[in-house]
């Protein structure tokens, strides 16, 4: 069904070129008789306005066009034009398509960010095909934007600076889709995303696999876990891949790649997984780049084996390059994009310029630029406790110590009293060893217990002669946000609230 549609818009826009020669030439030759040239404006004029509007190739074709049918009217057609004008016009319209070049080439790079995008809920562009335009208003992937268009509206977590370009072709409508993504997780951490779906449907794939991995995310998933998760959602998002793999046919006709990071500004280690796609690079504050070595693993869908990641420590200051692209291995030269990494930019932004310029002769390419921070002693503090009832104690006298060091003495009741909680629930239902950790940043004060145990709490009501049962129910009172994210060595539950406005927000 897409290729008749590509087709049959092909067919079109040929129709449309044909009939625009002939009425090109027939009303400047009816209009310059006599050999006046009237209407040579008209030949300077529409490139340059195809330019502003169209895409790179229909302007290309819109201005050979134009200028084919100014030497067949002036060149050949109308014979009592000077020699001295018919060159004078000729060479306008050429002058014309070459400006035209030129803009086409400055426009892949011009911002672009909807009205209605928020940093925390990004709104993509609508796809450009008639299927897309009849669903309803979701955040998209971005299949059918301009080339080089800067993604919209990219969450900016404190703990990392972000910057996306991506690259689309316009050769097959709806049949490719990228998305680059930032997700801000528990305990100051940030995930990072990029993914891409080739075959029919693409855009809405994409954005369905989006939408997944943001409710995977926010679950604190393991990189691996969360990846083998969303190759069972593909799966049941689109039954005929598994069809096809289970009939012992190696053709499928979506493929969809992902790779999902996470940082930790606090140890800054990365973790990541990835399936299918290209290895992300590193550039070290001193200007080194190296790759990271991903476990190889089959694009999602196409197998039932779990996924593996990978960690590595990232200096502060460290550039993280994740991209992915449409072309092959073999067409890409790997150590062009090492030495375009190697080469100091002055932005983010113009380092993913330069990567997207290294990655070509792919047509479709998505960048994502990460400048990694770290947070040190003067904002995250941690204490080792035993497994006695009497750490209780101890964890309140850590916490008012360090709340007063940090200028939030009024914070030190309610955050004395979650920890109080997390620390009997660590001593009477887990398993040593026990840490509290608690972290002061972006405004907001998150209390964290890791203990060797991996039995998740629960939520319930206590009834009313019950002794037990009201711990968590009271941190979710007093807490915002809490949660519980598993680990190689255990859990770790954490709380987050934010001070008052009438508490000072300081650090020491």
């Amino acid at each position: 069904m897409t290729t008749m549609t590509v087709t049959q818009l092909n067919g079109r826009l040929c129709a449309l070129l044909i009939v625009y020669i002939g009425a090109s030439c027939a009303v400047q030759l009816e209009e310059s008789a006599g050999g006046l040239v009237r209407w040579s404006g008209l030949s300077v004029l529409v490139p340059v306005t195809a330019a502003a509007l169209l895409p790179l190739r229909r302007s290309v074709i819109i201005g050979i066009a134009t200028l084919a049918a100014s030497i067949a009217t002036y060149g050949f057609a109308i014979r009592g034009v000077s020699a001295g004008g018919r060159t004078a016009v000729i060479a306008a319209v050429a002058l014309s398509f070459v400006f035209s070049l030129l803009i086409c080439r400055a426009r892949p790079y011009l911002p672009y960010v909807p009205a209605t995008a928020t940093p925390n809920q990004p709104t993509l562009p609508r796809p450009a095909n008639r299927q897309a335009d009849n669903a309803p208003d979701t955040p998209r992937a971005v299949p059918a934007t301009p080339p080089g268009i800067v993604p919209a509206a990219l969450p900016q977590p404190a703990v990392v600076e972000l910057a996306g370009h991506y690259r689309t072709g316009c050769d097959h409508l709806g049949m490719h889709a990228h998305w680059l993504d930032a997700i801000p997780l528990s305990g100051a951490r940030v995930g990072l995303v990029v993914g891409t779906v080739a075959g029919p449907g693409a855009d809405a794939t994409a954005a369905e696999l989006r939408a997944a991995v943001r409710t995977l995310a926010d679950i604190d998933l393991q990189p691996e876990e969360l990846l083998t998760h969303l190759n069972d959602v593909l799966a049941r998002l689109r039954p005929d891949i598994r069809t096809l793999r289970q009939g012992n046919d190696t053709q499928t006709t979506v493929g969809a790649e992902c790779l999902y990071a996470v940082y930790d500004p606090i140890t800054c280690h990365c973790t990541l997984a990835g399936t299918g796609g290209p290895s992300p690079a590193v550039v070290t504050p001193d200007g080194a780049v190296t790759t990271v070595d991903l476990p190889e693993s089959p694009p999602l869908g196409q197998t039932d084996l779990p996924f593996e990641a990978t960690g590595v420590d990232l200096r502060e200051g460290s550039l993280l390059l994740l991209y992915t692209h449409s072309a092959t291995a073999d067409e890409l030269d790997s150590q062009k994009l090492t030495s375009a990494l190697a080469r100091p930019e002055p932005s983010l932004d113009a380092t993913c310029r330069s990567a997207l310029d290294a990655l070509l002769p792919a047509p479709e390419a998505a960048v994502l630029a990460v400048r990694t921070h770290a947070l040190d002693t003067h904002t995250v503090a941690a204490w080792d406790l035993p497994a006695d009832p009497a750490a209780v104690s101890h964890a309140r006298t850590h916490i008012t110590e360090k709340l007063a060091a940090w200028g939030l003495t009024d914070a030190a009741p309610t955050t004395e009293l979650i920890v109080s909680e997390l620390v009997t629930n660590a001593i009477r239902h887990a398993e040593p060893p026990i840490q509290l950790r608690l972290i002061h940043h972006a405004g907001s004060l998150v209390c964290e217990v890791a203990d060797g145990s991996s039995t998740s709490p629960h939520l319930r009501r206590a009834c009313t002669f019950d002794e037990n049962g009201r711990g968590l129910f009271i941190i979710a009172q007093l807490a915002e946000r809490w949660g519980t994210r598993h680990n190689h060595h255990g859990k770790t539950i954490w709380a987050e609230h934010t001070p008052t406005p009438d508490q000072p927000v300081t650090t020491a």
